[in-house]
């Protein structure tokens, strides 16, 4: 079994990034979604990390792939997606990277929906959380296709 730990919109708050991996040792897998405001690469240090739409000092990734067992993963930050048919834009892409999971973040709320065997999972913002929901992070642990999906606070 494998773990990947997820989180995004920090927003310059890098002690939370470490703060993070402290209390996930274990993890296999640390992954940002964007918009950590890193200045530089040793901020990311420890993390597969992507561009968000206010990473503007770094040059990062917009879009990375990777595979976990038998599940293939696509990181956006998620901006792109808009609001109107975001379910559909989101499903295209994820089709088009061949991939069943969708790792995105930019709306600062947490979400997770597994739809016809393909996962969106938004882990929300460590530090400006909104639509009520509370500061967190995400931990995946995939074992062959199976993805389980826990919303941890902080």
């Amino acid at each position: 079994m494998k773990k990947i730990v997820v989180m995004s919109d920090n927003h310059g708050d890098y002690n939370i990034m470490n703060y993070i991996q402290s209390l996930e040792k274990d993890a296999d897998l640390f992954v940002h979604l964007g918009d950590s405001e890193a200045m530089n690469e040793e901020i990311l240090d420890g993390w597969l990390a992507i561009s968000g739409n206010n990473d503007w000092d770094i040059d990062l990734p917009e879009v990375i792939k990777f595979t976990i067992d038998d599940l293939n993963f696509v990181c956006i930050h998620g901006q792109n997606f808009g609001y109107f048919n975001k379910q559909e834009k989101q499903t295209d892409f994820l089709k088009e990277h061949e991939s069943q999971v969708l790792l995105s973040g930019h709306t600062h709320m947490p979400s997770f929906e597994n739809k016809d065997g393909l996962y969106f999972i938004n882990p929300g913002s460590t530090s400006w959380p909104r639509g009520g929901s509370q500061p967190g992070y995400v931990v995946l642990l995939i074992n062959g296709d199976q993805l389980c999906c826990t919303f941890k606070r902080l």
